[in-house]
């Protein structure tokens, strides 16, 4: 359909997203169809510093022209568009998408289009469907005058997206992109939606088939509406709040059943029978809760949850799981370890929160204390993935995991797991580090049982001819983040060097300015070190224009984050490195089992995007194994050298014979070694 009752304009982006085509193509349509028979459309006005264009010209032109990839663009256009101002609308801000999202919902709960109708009969038959002022009669009344215009584009976006759902859909993504309302910086990223809802799911299985999802922030509608399976009741909270409205309005167009909890002001609530709570923190309704707000949110679940009840909890790991909170942040926390309810506790990648990727998340999953093991002796599941891409694979051996840490101490104990370890929770308790250090997912050896890599390093050892000696141990392996090596002092963090561009030295000949000059290492280098010595720096130069410039020391690791974590081993030392590269410095008085090569292997397996450094995991080694390691990798190491000299000296021979044959300048002997030709 048009959209000629009501003018609908356009933004750049809007129309890269009706032609499903990148945001720089249209800026070239708009340039190279100047002075054609077919000229892009020209801006019907201006909105702070941003072009408007008519919907239907747009959809027009497109069509005409076939450009894009959408071949419906005119009968498209308004799930792209807004009303135009000019014509009876309001700028188009919250109290207005409020509205339209409530005539969204009107018209899903009435069935028919809302165009035909009158602002009063607009007001009458939202009140018909929302008699207590559940959802959305407030929000249609406050459109005012503007209701005729709103429920005509309403109409028309709602036929372009193929249904209330969908244009309800589009309306969360556009209130996003225009930043309307803080609540984008919540916005769950696809892994962190797929993770929950499989986790639940998981979770669910383990109830009777009348078990109910809650959720007590009344706002967590991502999450129910991922996770909501054919008719499984949904209980929100009755929050008289515009997010917990808008919720209700979504799952209503949605067609999920709503039953209210009452949360009383205290934040006390009571659910009875078998129920799984669903929580994201900071909740869109607080998005600005402090610690100690979410653990007490936590806590009231917590108190009102029986044995057939299951929780599950997503919020900031700074809050869930790290150290540094206040001292009744920290008494919160301690207390709900302590009513054993916590049964996996688990550190999650950056990334999934589209708002704020940077931020690590943590997921609580709560059950039923164990009550036949007695207090000193129970646990939680405990994981780290903070470096573990959430990839489908990691996803379902997590949530493996997770199922299996709420069954009983046998079960738990018969069961193989991925990324978790088991933590006596008085162990948590009297710990000063974060609740999940010392447990890490980098090592890939841990995939394979401790004989087999013993009996795969003795093979590969008698076919080098290497003089190692190895056999299968049960320690459990120790590591810690970076942030926490540095706390304790057995790390120290080194910033690089701002050099000026004109003081770089570009391929310096091999030994000829050695003496006069330094190596640098930036993050061309790290990424390939056989760059290395390629750049370098007058040292005269060095020590007069950067007085308080820094060299590596032997054994200093050079690490960057950008484009994926990168690291390598300085074993000379004395080197210029250059930011954004940076150092780590081990403590060699106290190196806590830390070791340089260990260190760099860490954070090259590191996934791209995780640049968290901070929190990056480090392996130690332990006390007795260190100095025999060392020694391992040394030789290892002058064996690699060797093995890289004689393969540039093949390659030397090779091209020499290639040049001299074909030269006519030498010739082959007829007895010539033909090893590898049979």
């Amino acid at each position: 359909m048009t959209t000629t009752d009501t003018s609908l304009l356009m933004t750049m982006s809007d129309i890269a997203g009706l032609a499903q085509v990148q945001r720089p193509v249209v800026s070239v349509w708009r340039s190279r169809s100047a002075g054609t028979d077919t000229p892009f459309p020209a801006p019907v006005s201006r909105q702070r510093g941003v072009d408007l264009f008519d919907a239907d010209q747009v959809g027009s032109w497109l069509e005409r022209t076939g450009r894009g990839n959408n071949r419906d663009a005119t009968a498209d256009a308004a799930a792209y568009a807004l009303p135009d101002a000019s014509q009876g609308a309001d700028e188009f801000d919250e109290q207005t998408f409020r509205g339209v999202t409530a005539l969204i919902a009107l018209r899903a709960a009435s069935d028919h289009a809302l165009s035909t109708l009158t602002a009063a009969e607009l007001v009458d038959l939202a009140d018909e469907h929302d008699p207590d002022d559940d959802l959305l009669l407030r929000e249609i009344e406050a459109l005012g005058d503007t209701l005729p215009v709103l429920a005509t584009y309403v109409d028309a976006l709602v036929e372009a997206a193929f249904g209330p759902a969908p244009a309800f859909e589009r309306m969360l993504t556009d209130r996003f992109k225009r930043n309307l309302a803080g609540e984008g910086d919540l916005t769950l990223s696809r892994a962190a939606l797929n993770l929950m809802t499989e986790t639940v799911t998981a979770l669910r299985f383990t109830q009777p088939a009348d078990s109910v999802f809650v959720d007590p922030t009344g706002s967590a509608s991502d999450l129910l509406i991922a996770i909501h399976q054919g008719e499984v009741s949904v209980m929100t909270a009755n929050v008289d709040s515009p997010a917990a409205r808008l919720q209700r309005r979504r799952l209503m167009v949605h067609g999920i059943v709503r039953t209210e909890l009452q949360v009383l002001p205290s934040g006390a609530f009571s659910v009875t029978g078998a129920a799984v709570h669903v929580a994201q923190y900071p909740s869109a309704v607080r998005p600005t809760m402090t610690p100690e707000q979410i653990l007490s949110d936590i806590e009231q679940s917590v108190l009102q949850m029986t044995d057939e009840q299951l929780a599950v909890v997503l919020a900031p790991a700074s809050v869930l799981i790290d150290i540094g909170l206040s001292r009744d942040a920290e008494k919160l926390r301690s207390s709900l370890l302590r009513s054993g309810r916590v049964r996996a506790i688990v550190r999650l990648p950056a990334g999934l929160l589209t708002g704020k990727p940077q931020q690590l998340q943590a997921l609580w999953v709560l059950g039923g204390a164990h009550t036949a093991v007695a207090l000193a002796d129970r646990y939680a599941m405990v994981a780290d993935l903070v470096a573990t891409p959430l990839n489908e694979a990691a996803i379902d051996a997590l949530v493996s995991d997770l199922a299996a840490s709420l069954g009983s101490q046998r079960l738990v104990r018969a069961h193989a797991f991925r990324f978790a370890r088991l933590v006596l929770t008085r162990s948590l308790l009297a710990s000063r580090r974060s609740l999940v250090a010392g447990v890490s997912t980098v090592i890939p050896a841990r995939d394979q049982p401790a004989a087999a890599l013993a009996v795969s390093i003795d093979r590969l050892a008698a076919l080098l001819h290497a003089d190692l000696a190895v056999e299968a141990a049960s320690e459990q392996a120790t590591t810690s983040t970076v942030h926490e090596l540095l706390s304790t002092g057995h790390l120290r963090y080194i910033p690089g060097n701002r050099i000026a561009a004109e003081d770089v030295s570009n391929d310096v000949i091999e030994g000829a300015a050695d003496a006069a000059s330094i190596r640098l290492i930036g993050p061309a280098e790290v990424a390939n070190p056989s760059q290395l010595g390629h750049r370098r720096i007058d040292r005269l130069r060095f020590a007069a224009g950067y007085p308080s410039g820094r060299v590596t020391e032997p054994g200093d690791v050079v690490f960057c984050t950008s484009p994926r974590p990168a690291a390598m081993v300085d074993t000379d030392g004395t080197s210029v490195v250059l930011f954004p590269a940076r150092i780590l410095r081990i403590e060699q008085a106290d190196p806590n089992g830390l070791l340089d090569a260990v260190l760099a292997a860490d954070i090259a397996a590191l996934p791209p995007g995780h640049r968290r450094w901070r929190a990056w995991p480090v392996r130690q080694v332990a006390l007795e194994q260190r100095a025999a390691l060392v020694d391992a990798l040394t030789s290892l190491r002058w064996e690699q050298k060797l093995a890289r000299e004689r393969l540039g000296q093949l390659d030397q021979l090779t091209d020499l014979l290639l040049a001299g044959v074909t030269a006519g300048t030498i010739t082959l002997a007829s007895d010539a070694p033909s090893k590898g030709t049979t």
